[in-house]
Parts: structure tokens; sequence; C-alpha cells
């Protein structure tokens, strides 16, 4: 019996030049555009064309680098305190955890055992 290899609707030659537009149409949406509108403020910002920071004042970027690191550290600061408020603030010594797990203990060997 003879199996017909092309089904009706489905061309076998057509798949190469599908393929072929495919790629063209994902490399022209690759291409950088000539002009580049931004969608917000902040693309807009990194679309901007900066003159080299470094080679008009080599100081500046050092000066950006210690703000940077500066509201880092800040940021930490603010994280690590809202971190200790959500754990209620007060941090035991080990002395008092010691004694603190200790009466527990004994509270709870109180209660189960009639005490």
């Amino acid at each position: 019996m003879k199996v017909n290899r092309t089904r009706h609707g489905h061309p076998q030659h057509g798949i190469a030049g599908a393929c072929l537009a495919l790629a063209l149409a994902v490399l022209a949406l690759c291409m950088p555009a000539g002009t580049v509108q931004a969608q917000s403020a902040g693309m807009a910002n990194l679309l901007k064309r900066h003159p080299s920071t470094q080679a008009s004042d080599p100081g500046n970027s050092q000066r950006e680098a210690r703000a940077r690191a500066e509201r880092h550290r800040a940021e930490q600061r603010d994280a690590e305190r809202r971190r200790g408020d959500e754990r209620g603030g007060s941090r035991l010594s080990p002395d008092e955890r010691r004694k603190l797990r200790k009466n527990l203990y004994d509270f709870g060997r109180d209660i189960y055992q009639g005490g």
C-alpha cells in the first residue's frame, strides 16, 4: 500500500520558508533601533548616554562608590533594626537563656508528674 507523505494543508516545501521568515522576524526584533523611547523614567535613565565620568573627574567615581556603600550600610542597619523589632527586641544572655530553659523544663515536669 502506498503512503502519501504530504497531508492536506501541510506542505513540506513551505517549512524551510517558514523557518527562514521566523528567523528574520526574530533578528529584526533583536536589532537595536536608531531612536529608542523609554516607557518609564527608570528606563529613560538607563538609556541616557552619559559621558565618561572617569575621564572628567577620577575622584567622582570614588565618591559615588563611597555614597553607595554608605547607603547600603544604612539599609543593612535599618533591616537589622526591623528584624530585632519583629523578634520582640529583647535578647537574652546565654545565662538567662539557660536559666529560662531550666525553669521551663522544671515547670513542664511539675505539670506532667502532678508536682
